[in-house]
């Protein structure tokens, strides 16, 4: 039996922990829990200035600046012009798997208009902070797919909103969130160190009822 334990990240998300310090020829874990959705598209909260500012994989480059030059937003409201750039995005990119990494970043992404969620959502990430407008990205579970999803949370008048640019669509009850960040990065699903040679298989399922 190893040894576990829970804490919270400098984002906030809750981290459960483990060890096994001792030598071991194979290990598995599981989390499960009950998730109870209420408003689960807004949360309230403050804007770390960090929200502000490119990370590696939200970097703009040429062709997301060129991008934005096409789309700028003619709302005046933070949510309003991040639902604008939302939709462009949404009508130029094209959702296919297989084509992208966890380590892609937004300007590779959008230089082949092509990719899934976690493009969707760095790319977006990139085009709202060019408008210096308060983003997150999100890591989390789509009821439609019952895998690992994507998306962004905007920041508006002392609240978080989500922002699905994979759907265009404002995050509903058919949506829960896992943690959040400044991209995929900061908010993996999981993430460990191994000593000697391994491999590890990720498996997500989720199933929502309503009660």
């Amino acid at each position: 039996m190893g040894k576990l334990w829970h804490s919270r990240d400098s984002f906030g998300n809750l981290l459960v922990c483990g060890r096994m310090d001792f030598p071991h020829d194979n290990f598995s874990f599981k989390v499960s829990g009950v998730a109870n959705i209420v408003n689960s598209g807004e949360t309230v909260g403050e804007a770390a200035p960090y929200y502000r500012f490119f990370t590696p994989l939200s970097t703009a480059g040429e062709r997301i600046t060129a991008f934005y030059e096409c789309c700028k937003p003619s709302s005046t409201g933070m949510l309003s012009r991040a639902m604008e750039i939302s939709e462009i995005l949404y009508n130029s990119m094209t959702y296919v798997r297989g084509v992208t990494g966890t380590q892609t970043t937004a300007e590779q992404a959008m230089t082949q208009l092509s990719g899934v969620c976690q493009d969707y959502a760095h790319i977006l990430l990139s085009l709202l902070r060019i408008e210096k407008i308060p983003c997150r990205y999100v890591s989390g579970l789509a009821f439609e797919s019952g895998e690992t999803h994507a998306w962004v949370e905007v920041f508006e008048d002392g609240r978080w909103t989500g922002i699905d640019p994979t759907q265009n669509r404002l995050i509903g009850d058919s949506y829960i969130k896992l943690c959040h960040g400044r991209d995929y990065s900061d908010c993996p699903i999981e993430r460990g160190i191994y000593i000697g040679n391994a491999q590890s298989v990720q498996t997500v399922f989720s199933k929502m009822t309503e009660i």
